[in-house]
């Protein structure tokens, strides 16, 4: 048996032990009696809200690729979304996911050197945008963290935010170099060359949004539009159980979770997004409902964009492919 289904059989039966899990612990009697009651509009709103966050998605990464100085046809910017979702649900740390897109990318006529640091600014954008969005979360919303106070939370967003735009600034200057050089050097000093190549590749990334300013600010409010599009999708969810849901307080709160969900060791964060969405909206819908919105938003949001880009990645590469690419996580 390959690898690669090795790996898909792992990450099944992971995915279906997380969703019966969150289910079986969030469920009680008075569910049961909201799920006859289940509103099927919910779906559809939920599919518009996907639809749109791809939309939005795909608009900056035609432009990402215009201001690189190449084009890219529907189906080639969807295969390269898509193909996302699939690498990173099979790879730790969602690393995967850069490397597919990469090389769809390549396959499309845009050489590695160019769709690696388009690539590495679709994602760092998508950061940006939720740090920049994270003083205006913990300023209007309630969110309790344990052990810290809300003062403390809306500093440390503020600071995350000032430490955003003056790392991006530093990130271009010797002192990084220099900083990267002698860090390398320290750890892995067999590795420098590669260090001071990844920070290049960033640098070029940011070289090219610099060109463009104008094009470049329209890629940052696509990527927000994005985003808070396929974070709609909760709500969205939660609709066929209640028709009460402050949508601006659950966006809130999806901007914390996803932000968190970036540094997440698991494969496509699984078990810990399940978790952290049980924990952050259980007070929005009924009682017991909370862990089946849970799974269907993952569902929704993450394992039918998974499937879609598993037949994108399949026709266009074949399974040596994926076989190849996860077996260089190993």
């Amino acid at each position: 048996m390959s690898k690669m289904m090795k790996r898909g059989i792992f990450m099944f039966l992971l995915l279906l032990a997380v969703s019966i899990g969150i289910i079986y612990y969030t469920i009680d009697l008075d569910a049961l009696k909201t799920i006859s009651s289940f509103n099927s509009i919910s779906l559809l709103l939920a599919l518009i809200a996907l639809a749109a966050g791809m939309y939005f998605d795909g608009l900056r990464l035609q432009r990402l690729v215009k201001i690189g100085g190449y084009k890219l046809s529907i189906k080639a910017v969807l295969r390269v979304i898509f193909s996302n979702y699939f690498m990173a649900m099979l790879t730790p740390g969602a690393s995967g996911g850069a490397v597919a897109q990469v090389l769809v990318l390549k396959s499309y006529g845009v050489p590695i050197s160019k769709g690696t640091p388009i690539v590495l600014i679709r994602t760092v954008f998508s950061i940006m945008f939720l740090v920049i969005m994270l003083p205006l979360v913990f300023l209007r919303d309630a969110i309790e963290i344990p052990y810290i106070s809300r003062d403390m939370l809306l500093i440390f967003a503020v600071l995350a935010v000032i430490a955003t735009f003056l790392g991006t600034y530093i990130l271009q200057t010797k002192y990084m170099r220099q900083f990267v050089y002698n860090l390398a050097q320290r750890f892995k000093a067999h590795k420098t060359r590669d260090w001071l190549s990844k920070l290049e590749t960033l640098n070029q990334g940011l070289g090219l949004l610099y060109k463009q300013p104008i094009q470049s600010f329209i890629v940052f409010i696509e990527s927000g539009l994005s985003l808070l599009c396929l974070y709609c999708i909760a709500p969205a969810l939660m609709y066929a159980f209640t028709p009460d849901i402050p949508i601006i307080d659950i966006l809130d709160r999806m901007i914390l979770l996803n932000l968190i969900l970036y540094f997440a060791p698991t494969p496509g964060g699984t078990g810990i997004a399940e978790g952290l969405f049980v924990v952050l909206f259980s007070t929005f819908v009924p009682n017991g409902t909370v862990g089946i919105v849970a799974v269907a938003w993952r569902v929704m949001a993450e394992y039918l964009p998974f499937f879609i880009g598993m037949y994108a990645v399949l026709t266009l590469y074949g399974r040596q492919f994926v076989a190849q690419e996860t077996s260089k996580e190993q």
